[in-house]
């Protein structure tokens, strides 16, 4: 278990992973174990771009996972919420930029950017097999899937995904993952794209192609995916349910959601039975198609919100912060605000969260 560091303007390898003499980032991952400590930081214009697939193949354990910190020039950790400046540019012909296969790693304040043909091309930003896996402040921009999230127990705090075709991807071979105060932002198509069990906590999308959110299930799981506080902002449906052949009550439950200006339904269950779920005090405005279809067995649908005016500070702008005066202050299950508690005058709390 040691503290070592990497530095982008050695190159992809090279170094001892002393602060004089810092590793090159694949330097770094060959050498680590678990309990390791990496400190990483950009250099010169705040990337590195190694030519092919950046793999994190070596892992840790639950009581001693590998952690991988972006900081800046004088090796302090990023702040929460601002822009990472270490950096992986693809710059490259791989279908995934980066790709984390070991178990057991945090990963904060990275960023994961463009792919040879943008956001229209095929490259993944990060591509996530390794079970146990954090990520903290991390941005990926201008690929075509931002994070595809392939395999179980993996957790993403405060990251965000903007300039994609997807945001998130949660497979279908998935359990347990989830994210926290994420956001997605000028996409093509969905947001986030959620095929297994998962929870969406607090997170936010706007200028959204396609769904906010896209709930596709179309095997038996035993446990619900779970929306709650999730603010949607110019897209097509803010939640679109497709719950195919499911064999267990509670497929899906959405609740204390602001759903504004949706060109479909705030909430969409495409077909009228099977579709076992629970929606619970939301709020919408200017959904072009109104708030769920009717007719649709199943499904326990409760405690509307009506919104008049815009509840968010400047929308257009991304600023999906409540204003003072929004009805969704303080209407909640819980006793908070709906959407993606985000008030300028209140500081957001996220929870604490483990690898075990």
């Amino acid at each position: 278990m040691g503290t070592y560091y990497v530095d982008n303007d050695v190159g992809p390898t090279g170094g001892s992973g002393t602060q004089q003499d810092p590793y090159g980032i694949e330097t770094a991952i060959a050498a680590a174990s678990a309990g390791d400590t990496f400190y990483w930081r950009g250099g010169g214009e705040g990337d590195v771009a190694p030519g092919h697939t950046l793999d994190f193949n070596k892992g840790g354990t639950a009581s001693a996972p590998v952690w991988w910190i972006g900081t800046d020039d004088d090796w302090n950790p990023i702040p929460p919420g601002q822009m990472p400046t270490t950096g992986v540019d693809a710059n490259n012909g791989a279908y995934t930029i980066v790709q984390i296969t070991a178990g057991h790693q945090i990963i904060e304040n990275i960023r994961i950017h463009n792919a040879l043909q943008g956001r229209n091309g095929t490259q993944t930003g990060c591509y996530i097999l390794g079970t146990r896996i954090l990520m903290r402040n991390c941005v990926v921009h201008d690929c075509a899937t931002g994070t595809i999230s392939a395999y179980r127990g993996h957790i993403f705090i405060a990251c965000r995904a903007y300039d994609v075709n997807i945001g998130w991807f949660i497979t279908s071979s998935t359990f347990g993952n989830a994210c926290y105060a994420c956001v997605v932002n000028d996409t093509d198509s969905y947001a986030f794209k959620v095929c297994a069990c998962a929870s969406l906590v607090a997170c936010r999308a706007y200028n959204i192609g396609g769904n906010g959110i896209e709930l596709y299930r179309d095997h038996s799981l035993s446990q619900p995916i779970v929306v709650d506080h999730f603010s949607a902002y110019d897209c097509v449906d803010g939640v679109r349910v497709n719950a195919y052949n499911n064999t267990y009550a509670n497929v899906f439950s959405v609740t204390n959601s602001i759903f504004d200006t949706c060109s479909g339904y705030a909430i969409n269950i495409t077909t009228p039975t099977g579709q076992m779920g629970f929606i619970s005090n939301n709020a919408s405005r200017n959904c072009t198609s109104g708030q769920v279809p009717s007719g649709r067995t199943g499904l326990i649908n409760e405690g509307w919100v009506s919104l008049t005016s815009c509840p968010f500070v400047d929308a257009a702008a991304g600023d999906l912060a409540l204003v003072r005066s929004a009805p969704a202050i303080g209407a909640a299950l819980d006793g908070g605000d709906l959407g993606a508690i985000q008030r300028k005058f209140a500081k957001p709390a996220y929870p604490a969260i483990g690898l075990t």
